[in-house]
């Protein structure tokens, strides 16, 4: 992760590659402790549809879950 915002942080080419090493050490760790990750994520993702948020000073605060 770290290396990867460096890499967006400097506006790096190699910001893409850095971001497929986190998928795929996911995948790993997923894979090793026998989580469905495709399904966590879709899971993840309902939830936070249902997240109200509201603008403060330019920076989208969540206001209810």
């Amino acid at each position: 992760m770290a290396e990867a915002y460096e890499a967006y942080r400097k506006k790096d080419e190699g910001l893409c590659s850095e971001l497929a090493d986190i998928a795929i050490y996911l995948l790993g760790i997923s894979e090793i402790l026998g989580i469905d990750l495709e399904s966590e994520i879709e899971r993840k993702i309902e939830i936070n549809e249902k997240r109200q948020y509201k603008n403060v000073n330019g920076v989208n605060t969540r206001i209810e879950d």
